[in-house]
């Protein structure tokens, strides 16, 4: 990577983990919180597949942001700048801006995730990663 070229190939192995964790998440995507909450080995496939996932998703943000030269002091921050630079739509980096937050949830407080979350999340925003990568490819295409 130098400033203002993002190595492709680092990008496309992180959309290619990416893509993997999303497919094998979708069979678990009708799972309720009960679900989750009686099935240990469950829970614990469906919160390592999303923190794989969303950390994917955010080392693509932290890569393209660093290659354009602009700083990215957190997760958060990278993703405002990949609409910044039109790698993502400014609505949807908005909609996108809180995974930052729920990727700490999962490394960090495992303890206490929220598996009513963990089930909307599954339900309501897989799509959401399905848009980020097409977005991202849409870039590099450029």
């Amino acid at each position: 990577m130098t400033r203002g070229h993002p190595d492709p190939e680092v990008i496309r192995r992180h959309l290619a983990a990416l893509r993997e964790a999303r497919h094998n998440l979708r069979r678990h995507a009708g799972r309720s919180a009960q679900e989750l909450r009686v099935e240990a080995d469950l829970r614990w496939i469906v919160e390592r597949g999303l923190q794989l996932c969303v950390q994917n998703a955010l080392d693509i943000a932290t890569h393209l942001a660093a290659a354009s030269g602009l700083d990215s002091p957190d997760y958060a921050t990278a993703i405002d700048r990949l609409a910044e630079i039109g790698a993502l739509s400014p609505e949807f980096a908005s909609r996108l801006r809180p995974i930052a937050g729920f990727r700490n949830v999962l490394v960090h407080g495992y303890l206490q995730v929220d598996l009513d979350v963990l089930e909307r999340v599954l339900r309501e925003k897989l799509q959401d990663l399905d848009e980020f990568a097409l977005q991202v490819e849409a870039y590099l295409a450029r």
